[in-house]
C-alpha cells in the first residue's frame, strides 16, 4: 500500500460534489487533496450548472453537511448564499 493522498504535499485530488435530494448532479469542483472541505464548500455553491430559485420565507432552501464542515467557514459560506443550514455537530452522535 501507497502512501495517504490526502498527506500534505503529496499527489492526489479532492472532489466536492453537490447534489440535490434525489441524488442528481448540481455542482462539482476538484483540488488538491490538502484542501478542507470547507474552504471547497463556497466554490461548489458557486458551481451549480441549473438556476438555482431565489429562496424565501415560504420555500427556503436547505443544505444538509457532515461534521466537516462545522466551523466558522462552512457555516460562513451557507449563510452567504442563503441556505438552510442542517451541519452535524463535531462529537455529535449518530442518530440511531
Amino acid at each position: 500500500m501507497g502512501p495517504n493522498p490526502t498527506d500534505r504535499a503529496k499527489n492526489g485530488v479532492k472532489r466536492s460534489l453537490l447534489v440535490e435530494g434525489g441524488g442528481g448532479p448540481l455542482a462539482a469542483v476538484v483540488d488538491g487533496a490538502n484542501v478542507h472541505d470547507a474552504k471547497l464548500l463556497a466554490r461548489t455553491l458557486e458551481a451549480i450548472v441549473v438556476e438555482r430559485p431565489k429562496p424565501t420565507p415560504d420555500a427556503p432552501q436547505h443544505l444538509c453537511l457532515d461534521k466537516g464542515y462545522d466551523n466558522p467557514t462552512g457555516r460562513q459560506a451557507v449563510d452567504d448564499f442563503g441556505y438552510v443550514p442542517h451541519i452535524r455537530r463535531i462529537g455529535e452522535e449518530k442518530q440511531k
